[in-house]
């Protein structure tokens, strides 16, 4: 029993430094936000400009994001782990330095790269490490490193352009990226020899696979939930700082505030939803997270005060990703023998689609007004929870 404590503490802390790689990956998601209004006064840019940055991180993180999915697949490279996690934040320190709008792409460019690297890689190792009790449990842990790395993002930026150098306050994004690096070579040999065995036991696992397979048509509409769920949630996050300041009148630093409670929120939400998932099933965590949404995401612009306006954000972050866990899982569950594609799909393909949806809504923002773009958000879930529905859901997920 002793020796079975041992396993589980060391497989617990080789599966948490994998989320505090994630963590660091996601600070310069979370970090973008905060600084896109003062590159959008440095470089006069208008709105669709600045969509179309969060538009490139998107798809340099999302699209590229199931082909290394399914490169990793074929071939295991838990090596090139810490050295994307350095990567995206040396990318990050870069963007408060940059003298044009083409080198802001570029480091945005060179971040999505290597988060796309990073998390299917990493998801697919975590699941190597979990058996069938604790999959969305570590997942959770896994995922709550992200979205964690989204909130502390936002606030990091937030305290670090209000010291003296402002934007180029950037530079400190390399420090956690080195600190990581040297936590994940502790490890390496872990990972290296839990995709080793995977490799080897993948050819009897196939036969029992099989049956749990589903059609390409359940992935689909499993993939298009998650994009309507990004788009409802990226949305959130773009938009909510730039429509309290403009429509509200409230101080940017309030509204700064808000993204980083709605991301906190997420991070609550995504460890209780998949802590819940092991025990209630798949089904009841998706469309019960993106039903309770629909009021609190109503709530946002129709608070009275500033507290309600904030108690709602927490409320959206919170229930909106709930079922971030749950679907990486299923999805993996649907893939059984590309496991690191199905990660790149979910977190990374459909997710950075929503940078699509956000892209859709700052034309819409630009033409018609951003009360609308809310208007929008906020009709968006009920759209997702039809489309929950018709999920199928594998044996093994039902309880």
């Amino acid at each position: 029993a002793l020796k079975g404590h041992v396993m589980q503490k060391k497989n617990f802390l080789t599966i948490l430094a994998l989320a505090v790689g994630h963590l660091v990956t996601d600070l310069q998601a979370g970090a973008l936000p905060i600084v896109l209004p003062h590159l959008k006064e440095l470089f006069t840019l208008s709105y669709s400009q600045l969509a179309a940055i969060v538009l490139t991180q998107n798809i340099t993180s999302s699209v590229s994001q199931p082909v290394f999915g399914y490169i990793t697949d074929k071939r295991s490279m838990p090596v090139l782990l810490p050295f994307c996690a350095a990567m995206a934040g040396a990318g990050f320190a870069a963007i408060g330095w940059v003298s044009s709008y083409s080198l802001i792409l570029l480091t945005v460019i060179i971040i999505g790269i290597a988060s796309a690297t990073y998390q299917p890689q990493a998801a697919k190792t975590v699941n190597f490490l979990s058996d069938e009790n604790s999959k969305a449990k570590n997942m959770g842990i896994f995922s709550l490193g992200g979205n964690a790395g989204m909130a502390v993002g936002s606030i990091l930026m937030t305290f670090l352009i209000g010291l003296q150098d402002g934007i180029h306050n950037t530079m400190y994004f390399i420090l956690p990226g080195l600190l990581v690096f040297g936590l994940m070579m502790k490890y390496m040999p872990d990972y290296k020899r839990v995709n080793a065995e995977h490799s080897l036991k993948k050819a009897a696992v196939q036969i029992k696979a099989a049956s749990e397979k589903l059609s390409y048509t359940g992935m689909f509409i499993l993939l298009f939930f998650i994009f309507m769920r990004s788009t409802i949630h990226t949305g959130l996050s773009t938009y909510l700082p730039l429509f309290f300041m403009k429509f509200r009148g409230s101080e940017a630093i309030f509204a700064s505030a808000l993204v980083s409670a709605f991301l906190l929120g997420g991070v609550a939400g995504t460890y209780t939803g998949a802590v819940l998932s092991d025990r209630l099933g798949a089904r009841r965590i998706i469309l019960g997270s993106i039903i309770l949404s629909i009021p609190t995401i109503w709530l946002i612009s129709h608070a009275g005060t500033e507290i309600g306006a904030m108690l709602a954000v927490v409320a959206s972050g919170f229930f909106i990703i709930g079922s971030f866990a749950t679907t990486i899982v299923l999805a993996q569950t649907m893939l059984p023998d590309n496991v690191g594609m199905a990660a790149g799909l979910t977190i990374g393909f459909s997710v950075g689609m929503g940078g699509f949806g956000v892209t859709i809504l700052g034309f819409i923002a630009d033409n018609f007004g951003l009360p609308l773009v809310m208007q929008i958000v906020t009709w968006l879930p009920v759209a997702a929870a039809i489309i929950a529905l018709k999920i199928p859901i594998p044996a093994s997920l039902r309880k």
